[in-house]
């Protein structure tokens, strides 16, 4: 009966420079890897390939892990940054919080209407005529109501569908 191979035989065993033609790097990265704890060496200097394979998967599995936690170290720095500079903006007075701009708009848009809606009695005593101007200032509140609402899911969106009317 005839034994094979096992892992500890010379057949599995690879110099440094066969293990650099392996895997496509140079000697002294061999080394390296064996110097860093990645790669053990078997005696007389030589390389298991089961070594050199468990080592080099290791490195590159180490390098993914450093470049994962880079990557969220960066992220979290830019989301510290983003958070200073809406701070400073808000401080600045360059933004306002949602709230308050809405409650300004809608106390403005409520003493809009409040004139707009006593305007026919002060126009006019007529009330067929008085009748026709409150129909054309309700559908141009109806209007700007439905536009208005427009707006704001387009704000919420996140998109600036609105289109800028010129001044003249």
């Amino acid at each position: 009966m005839t034994s094979k191979p096992g892992p500890d035989s010379s057949q599995n065993t690879l110099s440094a420079d066969q293990a650099a033609a392996l895997v496509g790097r140079s000697r002294r990265w061999i080394f390296d890897l064996a110097q860093k704890g990645f790669i053990e060496k078997e005696k007389g200097g030589r390389f298991s390939l089961l070594a050199i394979v468990r080592g080099v998967v290791a490195y590159y599995e180490a390098q993914l892990q450093e470049s994962n936690k880079a990557a969220a170290a960066n992220r979290a720095t830019e989301a510290r940054t983003r958070e200073i500079e809406l701070r400073i903006k808000e401080r600045s007075r360059e933004l306002i919080p949602l709230e308050d701009a809405k409650a300004v708009v809608g106390e403005m848009a409520t003493a809009v209407k409040s004139e707009f809606q006593g305007l026919p009695a002060r126009y006019t005593r007529d009330m067929q005529e008085r009748r026709r101007l409150e129909q054309e200032i309700d559908g141009a509140f109806e209007r700007l109501s439905r536009r208005a609402a427009e707006a704001e899911r387009s704000l919420a969106a996140g998109e600036n569908t609105l289109d800028a009317e010129p001044e003249t």
